[in-house]
Protein backbone atom coordinates (compact mmCIF):
# COMPACT_ATOMS: atom_id res chain seq x y z
CA UNK A 1 0.00 0.00 0.00
CA UNK A 2 1.05 3.83 -0.90
CA UNK A 3 1.67 5.62 2.35
CA UNK A 4 -0.52 8.11 3.63
CA UNK A 5 -3.10 7.62 1.06
CA UNK A 6 -3.29 5.15 1.64
CA UNK A 7 -1.28 7.49 4.35
CA UNK A 8 -0.14 10.14 1.35
CA UNK A 9 0.13 10.42 -1.72
CA UNK A 10 4.03 10.17 -3.63
CA UNK A 11 3.16 13.87 -5.87
CA UNK A 12 2.34 15.58 -2.67
CA UNK A 13 4.55 14.09 0.17
CA UNK A 14 7.42 16.39 -0.05
CA UNK A 15 5.36 19.86 0.10
CA UNK A 16 3.68 18.15 3.13
CA UNK A 17 6.63 17.39 4.71
CA UNK A 18 8.13 21.11 4.16
CA UNK A 19 4.79 22.48 5.77
CA UNK A 20 5.83 25.03 8.78
CA UNK A 21 4.30 23.93 12.28
CA UNK A 22 3.02 26.31 14.93
CA UNK A 23 3.17 25.55 18.68
CA UNK A 24 -0.51 23.98 20.07
CA UNK A 25 -0.76 23.09 24.12
CA UNK A 26 1.51 21.28 26.24
CA UNK A 27 -0.69 18.07 27.08
CA UNK A 28 2.15 15.62 26.89
CA UNK A 29 4.92 15.88 29.24
CA UNK A 30 8.02 13.25 28.81
CA UNK A 31 7.40 10.24 31.23
CA UNK A 32 10.34 8.30 32.47
CA UNK A 33 8.32 4.95 33.59
CA UNK A 34 5.10 3.31 33.54
CA UNK A 35 3.06 3.47 36.74
CA UNK A 36 0.53 1.13 35.67
CA UNK A 37 0.44 -2.27 35.26
CA UNK A 38 -0.21 -3.54 31.64
CA UNK A 39 1.18 -6.16 29.17
CA UNK A 40 3.10 -5.86 26.08
CA UNK A 41 1.29 -6.71 22.89
CA UNK A 42 3.83 -5.79 19.95
CA UNK A 43 7.33 -5.30 19.67
CA UNK A 44 9.85 -4.21 16.53
CA UNK A 45 13.46 -4.90 18.02
CA UNK A 46 15.83 -3.90 15.93
CA UNK A 47 18.92 -5.91 17.77
CA UNK A 48 17.35 -8.98 16.94
CA UNK A 49 17.57 -9.12 12.81
CA UNK A 50 21.79 -9.54 11.42
CA UNK A 51 24.05 -6.74 11.26
CA UNK A 52 24.34 -5.31 7.67
CA UNK A 53 22.07 -3.13 4.98
CA UNK A 54 18.68 -3.12 6.69
CA UNK A 55 16.48 -2.72 3.35
CA UNK A 56 16.26 -6.22 2.67
CA UNK A 57 14.90 -6.69 6.38
CA UNK A 58 12.22 -3.72 5.99
CA UNK A 59 10.75 -4.71 2.32
CA UNK A 60 10.29 -8.36 3.92
CA UNK A 61 8.16 -7.16 6.55
CA UNK A 62 6.19 -4.97 4.42
CA UNK A 63 8.05 -1.14 4.88
CA UNK A 64 7.31 1.07 1.66
CA UNK A 65 10.09 3.51 1.33
CA UNK A 66 9.18 7.08 0.16
CA UNK A 67 10.73 10.24 -0.95
CA UNK A 68 14.20 9.95 -0.41
CA UNK A 69 14.48 6.71 1.23
CA UNK A 70 17.13 5.07 -1.01
CA UNK A 71 19.04 7.85 -0.89
CA UNK A 72 19.32 7.52 2.97
CA UNK A 73 21.53 5.26 4.72
CA UNK A 74 20.06 2.50 7.01
CA UNK A 75 21.81 -0.50 8.29
CA UNK A 76 21.31 -2.70 11.38
CA UNK A 77 24.81 -2.48 13.51
CA UNK A 78 25.12 -2.00 17.42
CA UNK A 79 21.76 -4.14 18.29
CA UNK A 80 19.55 -1.13 16.45
CA UNK A 81 18.34 0.51 13.13
CA UNK A 82 20.60 2.99 12.22
CA UNK A 83 19.98 6.00 9.27
CA UNK A 84 22.78 8.34 7.88
CA UNK A 85 22.54 11.32 5.62
CA UNK A 86 25.29 14.09 4.79
CA UNK A 87 22.65 15.86 2.76
CA UNK A 88 19.69 17.02 2.45
CA UNK A 89 17.48 14.18 2.74
CA UNK A 90 13.73 13.68 3.56
CA UNK A 91 12.94 9.61 3.71
CA UNK A 92 9.80 7.92 5.26
CA UNK A 93 9.67 4.28 6.07
CA UNK A 94 6.11 3.30 6.47
CA UNK A 95 4.28 0.26 7.64
CA UNK A 96 0.48 -0.64 7.08
CA UNK A 97 -0.79 -2.90 9.47
CA UNK A 98 -2.85 -5.41 7.44
CA UNK A 99 -6.61 -5.87 9.94
CA UNK A 100 -5.96 -9.04 11.46
CA UNK A 101 -2.55 -6.99 12.74
CA UNK A 102 -4.12 -4.40 14.16
CA UNK A 103 -2.70 -3.37 18.04
CA UNK A 104 -6.00 -3.06 19.90
CA UNK A 105 -6.48 -0.82 22.83
CA UNK A 106 -3.30 0.50 23.22
CA UNK A 107 -2.69 2.88 26.29
CA UNK A 108 1.32 3.08 26.34
CA UNK A 109 4.20 3.15 23.43
CA UNK A 110 7.76 2.74 24.89
CA UNK A 111 11.07 3.52 22.46
CA UNK A 112 14.85 3.51 23.01
CA UNK A 113 16.28 5.67 20.66
CA UNK A 114 18.66 8.35 20.32
CA UNK A 115 20.45 11.16 17.90
CA UNK A 116 24.21 10.77 17.25
CA UNK A 117 24.30 14.36 14.77
CA UNK A 118 21.73 17.03 14.50
CA UNK A 119 20.91 18.96 11.56
CA UNK A 120 22.00 22.48 11.26
CA UNK A 121 19.34 24.54 11.46
CA UNK A 122 16.56 22.50 12.16
CA UNK A 123 14.30 24.87 14.61
CA UNK A 124 10.43 23.98 14.86
CA UNK A 125 10.14 27.33 16.86
CA UNK A 126 11.47 28.72 14.18
CA UNK A 127 8.77 26.94 11.82
CA UNK A 128 12.29 25.21 10.01
CA UNK A 129 10.54 21.39 11.39
CA UNK A 130 12.88 19.26 10.78
CA UNK A 131 13.93 15.90 12.37
CA UNK A 132 17.24 14.06 12.39
CA UNK A 133 14.60 10.67 13.30
CA UNK A 134 10.65 10.99 14.20
CA UNK A 135 8.13 8.27 14.68
CA UNK A 136 4.12 8.28 13.41
CA UNK A 137 1.71 5.92 14.65
CA UNK A 138 -1.31 5.98 13.08
CA UNK A 139 -4.91 5.11 14.67
CA UNK A 140 -8.14 3.67 13.01
CA UNK A 141 -9.42 4.03 9.48
CA UNK A 142 -11.41 7.11 9.06
CA UNK A 143 -9.69 9.43 6.60
CA UNK A 144 -9.07 12.72 8.30
CA UNK A 145 -8.90 15.39 5.91
CA UNK A 146 -5.45 16.86 5.12
CA UNK A 147 -6.76 20.19 4.90
CA UNK A 148 -6.44 19.90 1.16
CA UNK A 149 -9.47 20.32 -1.13
CA UNK A 150 -11.59 17.14 -3.05
CA UNK A 151 -10.01 15.37 0.23
CA UNK A 152 -6.68 14.99 -1.25
CA UNK A 153 -4.24 13.17 0.88
CA UNK A 154 -6.75 12.21 3.86
CA UNK A 155 -5.14 9.94 6.24
CA UNK A 156 -6.14 8.35 9.87
CA UNK A 157 -5.45 10.47 12.82
CA UNK A 158 -1.70 10.16 14.02
CA UNK A 159 0.53 10.95 16.78
CA UNK A 160 4.44 11.66 15.90
CA UNK A 161 7.04 12.02 18.41
CA UNK A 162 10.28 13.25 17.41
CA UNK A 163 13.96 13.84 19.36
CA UNK A 164 14.24 17.59 19.31
CA UNK A 165 17.25 19.73 19.62
CA UNK A 166 16.03 23.75 20.46
CA UNK A 167 12.29 22.63 21.30
CA UNK A 168 10.89 21.77 24.46
CA UNK A 169 9.93 18.26 25.29
CA UNK A 170 6.38 18.04 26.36
CA UNK A 171 5.92 20.52 23.49
CA UNK A 172 2.84 19.35 21.05
CA UNK A 173 3.16 21.06 17.45
CA UNK A 174 0.09 21.68 14.89
CA UNK A 175 0.79 21.46 10.92
CA UNK A 176 -1.05 23.61 8.67
CA UNK A 177 -2.47 20.65 7.12
CA UNK A 178 -3.95 17.58 8.62
CA UNK A 179 -4.76 20.50 11.82
CA UNK A 180 -7.82 17.94 12.94
CA UNK A 181 -5.90 14.61 12.59
CA UNK A 182 -2.21 15.02 13.27
CA UNK A 183 0.02 16.04 16.21
CA UNK A 184 3.57 16.26 16.52
CA UNK A 185 5.19 15.78 19.74
CA UNK A 186 8.85 16.72 20.95
CA UNK A 187 9.13 14.09 22.83
CA UNK A 188 13.57 14.92 24.13
CA UNK A 189 16.01 16.96 22.95
CA UNK A 190 19.83 15.74 22.32
CA UNK A 191 22.31 17.29 21.27
CA UNK A 192 24.05 14.58 19.52
CA UNK A 193 25.92 12.46 22.01
CA UNK A 194 24.60 9.14 20.58
CA UNK A 195 23.36 8.41 23.87
CA UNK A 196 19.77 6.16 24.61
CA UNK A 197 16.96 8.19 25.28
CA UNK A 198 13.91 6.07 26.20
CA UNK A 199 10.34 7.69 25.58
CA UNK A 200 7.15 6.99 26.95
CA UNK A 201 3.99 7.57 25.07
CA UNK A 202 0.69 7.25 27.05
CA UNK A 203 -2.22 6.96 24.92
CA UNK A 204 -5.19 7.39 26.73
CA UNK A 205 -6.78 9.60 27.90
CA UNK A 206 -4.49 12.01 25.90
CA UNK A 207 -5.43 10.82 22.63
CA UNK A 208 -8.84 11.65 23.46
CA UNK A 209 -7.80 15.01 24.81
CA UNK A 210 -6.25 15.83 21.29
CA UNK A 211 -8.78 14.14 19.00
CA UNK A 212 -11.67 14.49 21.10
CA UNK A 213 -12.84 10.88 20.86
CA UNK A 214 -14.34 8.93 23.13
CA UNK A 215 -12.36 5.87 22.53
CA UNK A 216 -8.76 5.08 20.93
CA UNK A 217 -8.70 3.26 17.55
CA UNK A 218 -7.01 0.26 16.99
CA UNK A 219 -3.49 1.39 15.79
CA UNK A 220 -3.58 0.65 11.52
CA UNK A 221 -0.10 2.00 11.07
CA UNK A 222 3.86 2.87 11.98
CA UNK A 223 6.44 4.74 9.82
CA UNK A 224 9.71 6.33 10.71
CA UNK A 225 11.38 8.92 9.18
CA UNK A 226 14.66 11.32 8.26
CA UNK A 227 14.44 14.75 7.30
CA UNK A 228 17.12 16.97 6.92
CA UNK A 229 15.69 19.45 3.95
CA UNK A 230 16.31 23.23 4.28
CA UNK A 231 19.37 22.38 7.28
CA UNK A 232 23.45 22.00 6.72
CA UNK A 233 25.28 18.74 8.48
CA UNK A 234 22.93 16.05 7.67
CA UNK A 235 22.41 14.21 10.53
CA UNK A 236 22.43 10.54 12.06
CA UNK A 237 20.03 8.40 14.25
CA UNK A 238 19.15 5.38 15.24
CA UNK A 239 15.86 3.57 16.78
CA UNK A 240 16.51 0.40 19.00
CA UNK A 241 13.29 -0.46 19.98
CA UNK A 242 9.42 -0.17 20.02
CA UNK A 243 7.15 -1.34 22.43
CA UNK A 244 3.40 -1.18 22.57
CA UNK A 245 1.51 -2.10 25.53
CA UNK A 246 -2.47 -2.70 26.51
CA UNK A 247 -3.33 -2.48 29.68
Amino acid sequence: MLFMDNVMLKLNIKSLLKLFLIPLCWLFLPVSHSVAESRLVHSIDFSKPADGDARPWLAKNGYIQELDADEIEVYLGNNQLNLITDGEKSGIFALQLTEKNYLKNITRIEIEWGVSRQPKGADWEEGNNRVPIALMFFFGTEKISSGLPFGLNAAPYFLSPFIGRKETPGKIYIGKLYKEGGRYLCVAISEGSAGVIKSTIKINPRFMKLFKKADVPPLTGIAFQMNTTDTEGGASAFIRKIEFYAD
